[in-house]
This record gives C-alpha cells, sequence and structure tokens, in this order.
C-alpha cells in the first residue's frame, strides 16, 4: 500500500509531527518527536512514537513507523 506524507508541523522548544495518509481510507500515522530532558544534566535527547489515527481519533502509539502502518493496514 503507498502511503503519502501530507504534512509536517514544527514548533520551535516542543518537537516535530509528520502526517502520513493512507488515501482512500480514514487512516493516518502521526510521527511525533518530542525533546525528553535529561534526568541529571542540563538539555534533551529527542523521542519519536508514531500514532495511528482513525478519523482525527487515536488508536495506538508504536515504537516504528513501520509498526505502525503495518497495524493501520491490517485494520482494512
Amino acid at each position: 500500500m503507498k502511503w503519502v506524507k501530507t504534512g509536517t508541523k514544527i514548533v520551535v522548544g516542543q518537537g516535530t509531527t509528520i502526517t502520513y495518509q493512507l488515501p482512500g481510507t480514514p487512516y493516518t500515522v502521526e510521527s511525533r518527536k518530542r525533546p525528553i530532558p535529561h534526568a541529571n544534566r542540563s538539555g534533551s535527547w529527542d523521542h519519536t512514537s508514531y500514532f495511528v489515527l482513525k478519523d482525527g481519533a487515536e488508536l495506538v502509539e508504536k515504537h516504528t513507523l513501520r509498526a505502525a502502518r503495518e497495524y493501520a493496514e491490517a485494520l482494512l
């Protein structure tokens, strides 16, 4: 199945969200990269989670883009 990147939203200091759509279906996957503060020092590290959405409602969170896409495709 062919997924299409439909948007990117960057908020300085809060992270980046990239949206992928599976055309002809109500399913989208959002890649959300967020800064996580270090526990014992200054600064942060980036953590990315992937969320499967159906008509804008979150269904599940996955750790890889591949897993999120496969989950959405299995629902068809």
